[in-house]
């Protein structure tokens, strides 16, 4: 019997946001292409990035299905609604949380069944964030903090515009986007207001929380470094385009990772938000990719993860940012992947990584690094 051990349960991993995987020395490291391992066919194409919980993997398809797969791609249940299953929803060890336009579900992951449904005055325009206990989700009128097991309001937040992306959070402040083109901070245990500071265009994805900081990256191509405290800003990256991804950043490494446009990962450094890269003559904004990016950045290890859309799928070097490997896939990539631990259950030890990628094809691949090879 295999398992999953990973913090991979919600929308870029974790409540902060980090999109990163640590990847232990022992393990298959994905400084190398990873092998197919298997492909679960759904009706429709993936219309969310998928979570990893302790019995499976759970994806939402533009038809509105929400499928739960155990870790060798067998079906376990799928729950059918009447809209596009679009917002990455959040999984506990009890229950999996989906966003609908108007509704907010409370799924028992190892039957399947509704446990409690909360509808929103609005729509619903965040996924999920969990955070001990604690459901924060966006919808017209701003965020509600919401109890996962029971769904009692706890606090709600106007923020005077829908919320966009998702939503950080730390000990102290919740964090998120707003359709005004700012970034506000909350107070965690009350929802009151702590800061406010504007973005050049709509923020793509939500924050990042990293080194005490808040980053963001909009549609009018400006990253934005933002002190978690007060909103101040210790600088800003801008391009000529816009952003198409949440800034990926490694924590104590000085290294920020952010997709865009044209059809570039770029790759700056969390000191001044300079460029890190150099070429014979001059710097260089990052890795050119075939396409257009697809996906977020992940880190998984010390290899970044990016997707594009003509379906291929790159790795590249964390430390030192160059291409690693190149995997053509013969369909677009849908969403950014989850990766997870495999593990045995008889010694509870990682025995593998895996990665699931959902394509527009309607089907959810797992990719594997194994040990073995």
């Amino acid at each position: 019997m295999h398992r999953a051990v990973t913090e991979w349960n919600q929308y870029r991993g974790d409540e902060r946001k980090t999109a990163r995987l640590e990847v232990g020395a022992n393990l298959g490291r994905p400084r190398r292409r990873p092998a197919e391992h298997w492909t679960a066919d759904l009706r429709d194409p993936v219309g969310c990035p998928p979570v990893v919980g302790r019995d499976g993997v759970y994806v939402g398809t533009t038809g509105g299905d929400l499928y739960a797969l155990d870790f060798q791609g067998r079906r376990r249940w799928v729950y059918e609604t009447d809209t596009s299953t679009t917002l990455t929803p959040g999984v506990s060890a009890e229950f999996v949380y989906c966003c609908l336009e108007d509704a907010l579900i409370a799924i028992e992951t190892k039957t399947g069944d509704p446990a409690w449904t909360r509808e929103a005055t609005g729509l619903y325009t965040t996924p999920p964030t969990l955070t001990d206990g604690l459901l924060l989700v966006g919808d017209a009128e701003g965020i509600t903090a919401i109890r996962t097991e029971t769904s009692e309001a706890i606090w709600a937040s106007n923020l005077e515009a829908p919320p966009v992306g998702a939503i950080a959070v730390d000990d102290e402040r919740v964090y998120v986007a707003v359709q005004d083109e700012s970034v506000a901070a909350m107070d965690r245990d009350s929802g009151e207001e702590v800061w406010r500071a504007p973005a050049d265009g709509v923020v793509v994805g939500g924050p990042t929380l990293a080194d005490d900081r808040a980053y963001v990256a909009d549609e009018g191509g400006t990253v934005l470094a933002l002190d978690a405290e007060t909103g101040q800003t210790w600088f800003t990256y801008k391009i000529d385009g816009a952003f198409t991804s949440s800034p990926t950043v490694l924590e104590g490494a000085d290294t920020l990772f952010v997709a865009a446009d044209d059809d570039t990962l770029h790759v700056t450094d969390t000191t001044f938000g300079n460029r890190k890269l150099r070429g014979l003559l001059f710097s260089k904004p990052g890795l050119p990719l075939d396409d257009a990016p697809a996906t977020d950045p992940i880190v998984v290890g010390d290899t970044v993860l990016v997707g594009d859309r003509s379906g291929g799928l790159y790795g590249v070097d964390a430390d030192d940012p160059d291409f690693r490997w190149h995997l053509p896939l013969e369909a677009k990539i849908a969403s950014t992947p989850a990766p997870a631990f495999e593990v045995d259950s008889f010694d509870d030890e990682p025995s593998s990584v895996r990665l699931f990628v959902g394509n527009e094809s309607g089907r959810l691949r797992c990719l594997a690094w194994d040990d073995n090879r």
